[in-house]
Formats: C-alpha cells, structure tokens, sequence
C-alpha cells in the first residue's frame, strides 16, 4: 500500500511539474506577444508617417532617397511575420489535445517574439536618423554644362584648333583626341570654349550626355568617378567600393553616347578602373583631355595629338592690351607695354597676368620697373610668381627623377632664346657627372637625348631653330633661374655684364657668363672652391689671368669658345678634375700647355683654333673619349704615338682638318700615320678627311668596327662644306677621285650615304659596281651624285646580272651634263631602285623628253616624292604605257625652270595620293595630273598667278575642288649658272677666313634678293 502511495505521490509531482510549466511558457508567452503587439503597432504608426511624408514631397516634386525606401520594405518584412506569429499564438492557445506539442510550440513562439521585438525596436531607432527622408528631385540630364571661359574670338589659331576639334568629333575613326602644351598655354581655356560650343544644336545630336571632369596632378579615382556619377544622375551607396563604382559607371555608361572631356591630366589614367567603357566596346563614346605631357597621350592611346602652341606677337598683344586696358595706348607707355608684352613670350597665362597687374597704372617709372625686372629675370611682382612661375614650377616638379630636373636646370644656363646644340649639352652632361660615365659614350648620348626628347614631351624645352639643338620658352627660363638660386646655378648668360664679380656666393656650383660683353676676368675669383661649371664661351676675352685657374681647382666643366684668347696660361694644370675642355673657335689660339696633369678629361674640343701640334705627348690623356679637331687648318704635326695612346677615345672628328695624313708610319717617323687609328679599338665615331685613298689599301674590317663615320677623300680641297643627309650615319664622300682606283671597296661597301662629286673612271654607276664586286650596293640608302661629265647613265641594263641599289630610298643627281637617262637598257622587273623615295634632279641637260622612263616607272612603287628643275630638254616627267600604270605613294612634285616641260604624265599614269604640287618658271606646263580620283588627296598647289590662270581644266569641278588648295606665291629668276659659280667659290674662299664671315651673310642676301622678286 505505501507502495502505491508512493507512486501516486510521485506522478502527482511531475505532473503539477509540467503543468506549471505550461502555464508560465503560456504566460511568458502571452506577455512577449503583447510587448511585439504593442512594439509593431508604434513601428506601423512611424511607417505611415514617412510614407505620409513622401506623397507629400512626392506633390511638391521630390523623391525618396533609397534609405527611407528600404527601411519602409524591411518594416513591411516585419510586418507580414509578425502577422503570422500572431496566427500561431492564436492556434497554440486552443491546443490542449497533445499538451508536449503545445508546451514546444509555445517555447518556439516566445523566443521568436522576443526575438521581433528587439528588431522592431531597432527600426523605431533607426527611423530617428532618417535625417534626409527625401531629396529634391534630380533634373533631368542637361547634355551639355556651360563653362565659364574667356573668350577665344579673334584668336586665328585658336579658332583653327576649334574647328579641328570639331572634324576629330565628326571622325568616327577617331576615339581618343588629346590637346596638350605647356602650362599656361591656354589648354583649358581652348577646351572649355569647345564644350560650350557643344551646346548649338547641330552638334547636341551628336551626344547624350558631355562630362567634364578635372583631374588634376594628385589623382583620385573615386573623385573622377563621384563627379561622372553626377552627370549622369547616379549614385553610389555609402562606403562602396572603388570596383562596385565603376561596375554601376560602366552600365549606365554602355548605355549612353557620351564625350568624357578628362582636363589637367598627369599620369595615364586606368579607365577600366574608373569604368568607363573602352573604344572598342562603345562605338559612341569619345575621350578628349589636356595635359602637359606627350607621354601621358601615349600612355592613354590618343589617336589624336594636338600641341598648342604660343601666340604670334600680334595675338599676344591683343590680349594683352585687352587685359592692361586703355593704359596702354598712351604714347610714353606704348613702347614698354609692347616690350614688356614680347616678354610673356606669347603664353597667355603670362600675358594676361601681367597685364593685369599693370592695368591702370599710368607712370611711366612703374612700366621701365617691371620691364627691367622681366629682362633680368629678377621680377617680384608677386601675382606673377604666383600664377605664372608657380604653374610652371609644377611641371617642374612632376619631372621624372631629379636628373631630368638638374638637366633642366642646366638649360637655364644658355642665353635667352638660344639654340642648345644638344650633343654639346649631353657632352657637359657626362662630364659633370649628370650621366653615369660608366658606360660607352654611345650609351651615355642615347640616354642624353632621352632626357632631352622627355623634357620636350613634358613642354619644359622646345625644338631649336636647327637640327639637333633644343632651347626654353624664355618664361620657362625665368621660372628656372628663379628657382635654381637655392640650387647653385648662376645665370648672367646673354646680358651686357662686362666684368665678372671678384666675389661670388659662395655656394654657386655652376656659373655661366657666356654670350656677355666680357672682355677681361678678374686676376682671381674668390669663394668658387665649389664652382664644377664655368661657361665663358662667346665673350670677346683675349686673356685668361694665371692665378684664374688657382680658385677654382673643382671644375669639370670649362667652356672658352668662341673669345679672343691667343694661349692659356700653365696653370690650367691645376684644373686635375677637369672632364669637359671646350675652346671651339678660338680662331685666334695658337699655344696651350702640356695638358699632362688632366688625367680626367673626357671630352676635349679644338675644332677651329690655330694649333699647329696637339698639347699632349704619348702617353697622357688616358681616359680622353671624345676629341674635335674638326677644321683645324693650321695642324701640322700630330706625334707620333700621340693618337695610338688614347686607349679610351670612342669619337675622333678631323673633318676638314689640314692635317696630311700617311699609310704607315715608318721606324723613327716624328709623324703620326694613318695606321695609329686602326688600333683604337675603342673608336666607334669617326670624321675624317683624306687626301687620296692610299690610306684605305691598308684594310678595310676596322670600318665595320664603326658606328657612326663620316670619310671625305678630297685632294682638291679641305674646306668644302657638304649639308646633311638622310641616313648620313656612314658617310662617304668622294671628290675628284677616280672611282676604278683600288683601294675604295671597303668604303662602297660599308656606305649608308654616298656623295660622288666631280669623279671620273665611269660611264655609269653599274659599271663600277660590277668592276669592284660591290654586290650592288645593298646597303647604300642615299646617293648624290653631281659634276660627274663622264657619267651617261646611273644603270645600264647591259652591264648587271643581279639587282642594283635594292634598298636606295634617296637620289640626287646634280649638274651631269652627259646624262642622257638614269636607266638605260632593260633592267630586271624590281631588280633595281624598288625602295627609292625622293627623286631630285637639277640641272642634267642632255635629259631629253621624259625624266621617267616606261622601264624606270615599273621599279617605282615605293617614289614618295620627285623634285626636278633646270632640266630644259624633258617634255614629260613621267613617260606613259599602253596599260595602265600607277605610282602608289607619289605625294610630293616640284618643278621648276623647265622650258620645255608641257606635262606630268599621260592619263595611264595615276597618282592616287598626290598632295603637293610645286611650279615656278614652267610656262607651257598648262596641264596638271588632276583627276576626279584623286582632286580630294590634294592639300597644296604652289606657283605663279598667271601661270594657274592658265592651266586647262577637263572638268570645271575639279577647278572649283582644288581651286581653295592654291596658293600664288613670288615669281622666281633663276641665277645663271657663271653667277651660282661665283657665289660658290666666294663662300668657299670666305670660309677659310672666320673673320670674313660677315661677307658669306652679304652673298646669301644677294643670292636671295637676286632670286626672288615679291610680287
């Protein structure tokens, strides 16, 4: 019985147990429920205020911004599962059939609810931070946004690059267009102007939407791609990623025709990251930007380049007349306002800045002030130095490496507007230390004119008046020697100093005087024991003091030429650092010391002075790399050893030396003989000037050691002077010389230019090629050939079995009087000339009816350009054929003084590229090859009035096509022939006296003014 007590006892617990579990979980369960019912109702409640907020921001014209929108789903979320477990607690309530599965259910639905509760509460906080619930409305995209930009009316060329802009726009070929140009030039201005001339209708069809976005030199992607999402109405979500942007740009972008205008850009700029779609993928996408840099418009693959350059100086003055206002029309401001204008150097930022600060101010002392500042690039006008040289000073900056800057800076050095022969430039370069001498000199120059070519990309240098030179916009100048005082450089170059300072900072490094009126130096410098350059070239300075060269003991670099100077005094020994030793025309120096103790030099120049023997025994001058004795007409005696003992020495230039050079020197011969130069084993660039090819027999392997040479065997004379050529990088020029002489093979063969004047031994060029088994001349790219008598012909077919000249791109023939064809004979098809570009032809008289010949016309698919004058006997320049036939990649014709000549060619002949056509003196030319095939391709015709008036047209709208491509220019008058002689014979007498040099000016102006009558 207590047993089953016990057992009653025990049920009884559990089960008041269970059942009070129940009944708490219920309750628990009915108390969740009633906080979320009453937490849902306050979330509903704060629901339908917002949206009561947004119909009435949506009347006034207003959106809802994506936050307030997603907060709305997340409550209606909430919402609709709330609903439902109020369901579930409804049926829980009501099952007291299977009490475990009630018990279970209600524990499920209690933490679930509690579980709601704390979300909605989370939403009823969060609706708290909608501060910006909704937004103004975005309007819709405006294809265009106007720029606030100065006015370009009046500027030509300003206007010119607009209207070329346009036709890069119009081209759908082209993709990518880069305007670029120094800073300040006006890049921005130009540009701006364009966008807004986007706005006419004629060109808003072309695009949906124009983006101007400026970069700037500190890039930030996620600035270019926040300004682009606003105008195209986009927007990124906070805190999203550089990847997501450009993923939503993209898109969006695919979808829209569009020009992105990308200004002040200074590096290349990824445009895939940024998420704009590429050329190739959107055919209706174009990228314009600016820059400083070409190699920034390389680096974004521009089709287009288009370089601003500065202002003419009527341009530059309206500007700035326009900015200093009527000030400058005053009669005592005119002069220096125009003076001080010509300063700008044509770079409107200049221009106007300047203008501006002088706007109204009518004393005369202020505008003398500010000009003599300007003219000695000491101007502390301080808006100038802030809006002119600090622009200019962050493209400074933003050079490469500190070298391109410190090279730069040595530019600076050189007179105003001058031409910097660049090879003289690179060689103080090396010698200074700038360039890593540790490497051939051919190495150090190529890397010499990669800083050069990359200081002109970057607009910090510009091409020089001549080939090879290279000099600074004058406010670039200013901007550097404004900069480089704290740099050591010191600049008086080109300015009237005629006494050098006994005193100087002590801390210059790198002073020039060149181009001054100094005429003497004082006996000693005082505080230059850091001075490592010293630039004194072109001073009328007749003597060097002797404790000059006490002072300034760390020199590298020393530039004399061009002075007076007669000697140097002993103790130039003391300069042991020297690397650089220029005295290049000193046509007066005659003695300089035993150079033993300048074991450093590297680079010496004696071109033009007097020296009769080299100022070096054998054995010194060890580390010597580049020599000139370039026409030194007094040099008689070099001794020997002399030269075999420069064991470094990669570049010797003796061209027009006087120096009378033998084969071989002999046991005891005082002089040095030609043998001494083949053992240079170093030496990869040479000129030379020879008086026979005697020297040549010895062997011919050490030319195919050179690089680079130039060898002229002239036994007439020493002072001719040749012009450049194309591919002059091995010249040879032969003058007088009987071309069946042994000995020359080596010469012929290893020739990439080849100059035969007044040669004899031949009847035609094929013939010595055959004679001396020069395997037609395969590598000869340039030959002239002039005042040969004999010569006939330059091919004739009867005497070649291989091709001839396969690879000659350049011919000249001049003054052959015999010349009766430049082919003769039947010639292999392509075997001959089929690389020939530019054709000239003077002066040949026995050339009789056509320059070209059937036979001639077959090899010429590859002629770019003929010149032709003085030949009075041809007809035609170009014979015709039964078919047709054509010259592919004809451009250019001249012609001029031919009597006879009644036309180009025949209608068989085509010219499907023509562009330029050049007459003067062809009176029964009445006929130009013009046809309607080919009246597009043409951009130039130049000739006399009277003589266009003339031409006979098949078709008037061929007339009415190229009508606007003529341009009449002077009417010429040939000089005879016994004139042209003259003159030729003058110059060369002249040019033996550098005193005379005056009279070579006087003869080019007779020459010139005899030519040309302006009409």
């Amino acid at each position: 019985m207590e047993i089953v007590v016990a057992f009653v006892a025990e049920v009884t617990q559990c089960m008041s147990i269970f059942l009070f579990r129940k009944i708490s979980t219920l309750v628990s369960l009915h108390g969740n429920m009633k906080s979320l019912q009453s937490e849902i109702q306050k979330l509903i409640s704060r629901k339908n205020e917002l949206e009561e907020d947004i119909r009435l921001a949506i009347t006034e014209g207003k959106n809802p911004t994506s936050q307030a929108l997603n907060w709305i789903k997340r409550v209606e979320e909430i919402e609709h599962d709330v609903q439902l477990m109020m369901e579930d607690a409804g049926n829980s309530s009501v099952c007291g059939s299977n009490l475990d599965c009630c018990m279970h259910s209600g524990l499920r639905l209690r933490k679930t609810a509690k579980k709601k509760c704390g979300e909605v509460k989370q939403l009823l906080i969060d609706s708290c931070t909608l501060h910006i619930m909704v937004l103004d409305r975005k309007p819709p995209i405006k294809p265009v946004e106007n720029m606030t930009a100065p006015s370009l009316a009046g500027q030509k060329a300003a206007e010119e690059m607009l209207e070329e802009l346009l036709r890069c726009l119009n081209d759908g070929a082209i993709k990518r267009i880069a305007v670029w140009g120094m800073g300040g030039i006006g890049k921005t201005t130009l540009v701006k102007n364009f966008n807004n001339l986007l706005e006419s209708p004629p060109f808003m069809q072309s695009f949906d939407v124009v983006i101007w976005v400026t970069v700037s030199k500190d890039l930030d992607l996620r600035r270019v791609q926040s300004r682009i999402a606003e105008r195209l109405n986009l927007e990124f979500d906070v805190g999203e990623s550089t990847e997501g942007r450009a993923i939503k740009l993209h898109e969006t972008l695919m979808k829209t025709r569009f020009l992105l205008i990308l200004d002040d850009v200074w590096e290349k700029l990824d445009l895939d990251i940024v998420g704009i779609p590429q050329d190739d993928e959107h055919a209706e996408c174009k990228i314009l930007l600016t820059t400083r840099n070409l190699d920034v418009c390389r680096g974004m693959m521009t089709t287009v380049n288009i370089k601003m350059d500065v202002l003419n100086e009527a341009a530059a003055w309206n500007l700035f007349a326009e900015s200093a206002g009527d000030v400058v029309e005053l009669e005592v401001i005119n002069p220096l306002a125009r003076a001080i204008a010509r300063r700008c150097c044509g770079l409107p930022l200049a221009i106007k800045t300047m203008g501006s600060s002088m706007r109204s101010k009518n004393m005369v002392e202020l505008w003398e002030n500010v000009l003599c500042q300007l003219q000695h690039s000491t101007l502390h006008v301080r808006s100038v130095m802030e809006e002119v040289y600090l622009p200019l000073n962050l493209s400074y900056i933003s050079l490469p490496s500190k070298i391109h800057r410190w090279c730069f800076l040595y530019c600076s050095l050189y007179p105003e507007n001058f031409s910097i022969e660049a090879n003289e430039v690179i060689q103080c370069w090396i010698a200074d230390g700038l360039i890593d001498d540790h490497q051939t000199l051919e190495q150090s120059f190529n890397y010499g004119i990669s800083l050069i070519e990359n200081l002109k990309d970057s607009c910090m240098l510009e091409q020089g008046e001549g080939v090879g030179t290279v000099r600074m916009h004058g406010l670039a100048r200013d901007m550097a020697i404004w900069t480089s005082i704290e740099t050591g450089f010191f600049c008086q170059a080109g300015t009237s100093v005629s006494v050098i300072p006994q005193k100087l900072q002590k801390s210059l490094t790198r002073i020039s005087f060149m181009n001054c009126n100094i005429t003497r130096i004082p006996s000693q410098l005082f505080r230059c024991s850091r001075m490592t350059v010293l630039l004194l070239q072109g001073n009328p300075l007749e003597k060097i003091p002797d404790n000059l060269f006490r002072e300034v003991r760390a020199l590298r670099v020393l530039n004399l030429s061009g002075t007076l100077i007669k000697s140097l005094p002993s103790t130039l020994l003391h300069l042991v650092q020297l690397r650089a030793f220029l005295v290049r025309d000193c046509c007066y120096l005659e003695k300089l010391p035993l150079f033993g103790d300048l074991c450093e030099l590297q680079m010496l120049d004696l071109s033009g002075t007097r020296l009769r023997e080299l100022p070096w025994k054998r054995g010194m001058l060890g580390n010597l790399r580049y020599l000139n004795l370039s026409h030194t007409l007094y040099l008689e005696n070099i001794e020997t050893g002399t030269l075999r003992g420069l064991s470094s020495l990669e570049a010797l230039d003796m061209s027009s030396s006087a120096y009378k050079w033998d084969a071989m020197g002999n046991v005891g011969e005082p002089r040095a003989a030609f043998d001494e130069l083949l053992s240079l084993q170093k030496l990869s660039v040479l000129h030379l000037r020879l008086d026979s090819a005697n020297c040549l027999t010895l062997e011919s392997d050490w030319l195919k050691r050179l690089r680079k040479f130039n060898i002229r065997i002239s036994p007439r004379s020493c002072h001719s002077n040749y012009p450049p050529t194309q591919h002059d990088e091995k010249r040879v020029i032969l003058r007088g010389v009987d071309l069946m002489t042994g000995g020359l093979e080596g010469l012929f063969c290893n020739a990439s230019a080849l100059d035969l004047v007044n040669c004899g031994g031949m009847d035609n060029l094929s013939e010595v090629i055959v004679r001396h088994n020069l395997h037609g001349l395969s590598g000869l790219k340039s030959l002239t050939i002039s005042s040969c008598d004999w010569i006939t012909s330059l091919i004739n077919g009867e005497t070649i079995l291989r091709s001839m000249l396969p690879n000659l791109e350049h011919l000249k023939l001049r003054r052959l009087k015999n010349l009766s064809a430049i082919l003769e004979g039947i010639v292999p098809k392509r075997g001959c000339l089929g690389m020939l570009k530019t054709l000239e032809v003077v002066d040949c008289g026995r050339l009789e009816k056509q320059l070209i010949s059937f036979s001639f016309l077959r090899q010429l698919k590859n002629l770019e350009e003929i010149k032709v004058g003085e030949c009075r006997r041809i007809k035609r320049l170009i014979a015709g054929s039964a078919s047709n036939s054509e010259l592919p990649k004809l451009k250019i014709i001249e012609m001029w003084d031919m009597v006879n000549l009644k036309g180009v060619c025949t209608r068989t002949v085509h010219l499907p590229v023509l562009e330029r056509i050049g007459v003067s003196n062809c009176s029964l030319l009445v006929k130009l090859p013009i046809t309607a095939y080919n009246a597009a391709a043409i951009k130039e015709i130049r000739g006399a009035l009277e003589w266009w008036n003339n031409i006979t047209w098949q078709d008037y709208e061929i007339k009415s096509l190229v009508q606007r491509r003529f341009q009449a220019c002077a009417v010429s008058t040939s000089l005879g022939k016994e004139e042209r002689s003259i003159i030729l014979h003058l110059k060369q007498l002249f040019s033996l006296f550098p005193v005379l040099k005056l009279f070579l000016l006087i003869i080019d102006c007779f020459s010139i003014f005899k030519k040309n009558v302006v009409s």
